[in-house]
C-alpha cells in the first residue's frame, strides 16, 4: 500500500504555524501584531529612544529605530518564503501520495475482482477434474474386470475345445486304423487291439449313421457269428463316421481360433482402454494438484490484497484531511504574517513621517534631531 511519506520532503517539514511576536536581539523591543498608531510605537520603544540618546547623542534614534524595523521585515519576509517553499513541497506530497493512493486502490480493486473470478473457476475446474478423475478410474478397473471374466471365459472355452478335439482325433486315428486294416482283410487284428470297443461308443452317439448301420457296426465289432455283414458295407459305416468326425474337428477348430482372435482383439482393446484412462489419471491428479496449490495462493493473495486496500483506503482518508487542515492552518499563518508585515510597514511610515520628527524632538530635545 501506499503509505510511506515522502523522505525528501517531510523529513525537513517546516513547522507551519510560527511566534507572531518576535524580539529584537540586541534591543528585545517587542513589535506589535497589528496597526496600534503612532503612539503605541512610541511607548513600545521610548526605552530605546532613551538608551540610545544616552548611549551616543549624536547618532539619531528614530532613523535606529527604522533600521532595525526593517531588519525584521526582511527577515519575515524571508522567512514566509522559505515557509511558502516547504508548504509548497507539503502540497505538492499531498497531491503526489494521494493520486499514488488513488492509483493503488484502483489497482487493488481491479486485482481483487480478478482474484475473485479466478477463484471461482479454479474451485469449479477442480471439483469437474476430482469428478473426471473418479470417473477415469472406474472406467479403468471396468476394463480389467472386463479383461479377467473374458479370460476366464476364454480359458474355460479352450479347456473344452482341447477336451473334445483331443476325443475327435483319437476317434478318426481309430478309425484311420481300422478302416485299411478291414480293406485288407485283416479285422480280427484290429479288433484285437481294442479300438473297436472305442469305435462302438462313437457308433452309438453319432447323428449321420442310421438304427441298421449302427445295428451292423455294433454287430461286426462285437464278431457276433449270427450277423456278420460284408466287409465293404462296415468299411462304408466306418467312413461315414470318419467324415463326420473330421467335418467336426475343423467345425470346432474354427470356432476355437475365431473365439481366440476375438479375444485377443478384445484384451488388446481393454489394454488400450486401460493405458488410455492411466493417463488420464495421471493428468488429472496432477491437474487437481495445480488446481488446490493455485486456489489456496490465490486465496491467500485475496486476503492480503483486501488487507491493503483497507489500509490504503484509511492512509488516504486520513492524508486528505490531514492535508486540508494544515492547508486552513497554513492560510492563518499567512493571514497573520501579513498582517504583521502591514503593521511593520505601517510603523515604519509613521516613523519616517514629519509629524513623528516633531514628536519626538519635543519629547528628547536633542541637536541631533
Amino acid at each position: 500500500g501506499m503509505r510511506g511519506l515522502a523522505q525528501g520532503h517531510t523529513g525537513s517539514c517546516v513547522e507551519l504555524r510560527r511566534v507572531q511576536q518576535r524580539q529584537h536581539p540586541r534591543t528585545r523591543c517587542t513589535l506589535p501584531a497589528s496597526k496600534r498608531g503612532m503612539r503605541g510605537v512610541f511607548v513600545a520603544c521610548g526605552a530605546v529612544v532613551a538608551s540610545a540618546t544616552s548611549e551616543q547623542a549624536t547618532v539619531n534614534p528614530i532613523r535606529r529605530i527604522v533600521g532595525m524595523l526593517q531588519n525584521i521585515q526582511e527577515k519575515v519576509e524571508a522567512e514566509g518564503k522559505a515557509q511558502d517553499t516547504l508548504f509548497d513541497k507539503f502540497i505538492c506530497y499531498c497531491e503526489r501520495n494521494k493520486k499514488e493512493l488513488a492509483k493503488s486502490i484502483e489497482e487493488s480493486k481491479s486485482k481483487i475482482t480478478s482474484l475473485e473470478s479466478s477463484i471461482e473457476s479454479g474451485v469449479a475446474e477442480k471439483t469437474q477434474v476430482e469428478a473426471d478423475l473418479k470417473q477415469h478410474k472406474a472406467d479403468r478397473a471396468a476394463a480389467k474386470g472386463a479383461i479377467e471374466e473374458a479370460t476366464e471365459m476364454r480359458n474355460k472355452e479352450n479347456s473344452e475345445f482341447s477336451s473334445e478335439s483331443g476325443d475327435l482325433k483319437s476317434n478318426i486315428d481309430a478309425l484311420n486304423q481300422a478302416i485299411p486294416a478291414i480293406e485288407k482283410g485283416m479285422a480280427g487284428s484290429f479288433l484285437q487291439t481294442g479300438k473297436g470297443a472305442q469305435l462302438a461308443r462313437v457308433a452309438e452317439v453319432s447323428m449321420e449313421l442310421s438304427d441298421g448301420q449302427k445295428s451292423a457296426l455294433q454287430a461286426f465289432l462285437q464278431g457276433s457269428a449270427e450277423y456278420a455283414p460284408a466287409s465293404g458295407q462296415i468299411v462304408g459305416i466306418l467312413k461315414t463316421m470318419k467324415d463326420e468326425m473330421e467335418a467336426n474337428l475343423a467345425e470346432i477348430t474354427k470356432t476355437e481360433q475365431e473365439s481366440a482372435t476375438a479375444h485377443n482383439g478384445m484384451v488388446a482393446a481393454k489394454n488400450s482402454e486401460i493405458a488410455a484412462a492411466t493417463d488420464a489419471i495421471e493428468d488429472k491428479t496432477a491437474r487437481a494438484g495445480d488446481l488446490a496449490v493455485q486456489v489456496v495462493e490465490e486465496k491467500n493473495d485475496l486476503k492480503e490484497t483486501k488487507e491493503t486496500l483497507a489500509a490504503d483506503e484509511e492512509f488516504l482518508s486520513g492524508l486528505g484531511t490531514d492535508c486540508e487542515q494544515k492547508a486552513k492552518d497554513y492560510e492563518e499563518v499567512k493571514k497573520s504574517r501579513a498582517e504583521e508585515l502591514v503593521a511593520i510597514a505601517d510603523t515604519i511610515k509613521m516613523l519616517n513621517s514629519d509629524d513623528a520628527l516633531e514628536l519626538f524632538k519635543k519629547a528628547i530635545p536633542s541637536p541631533s534631531l
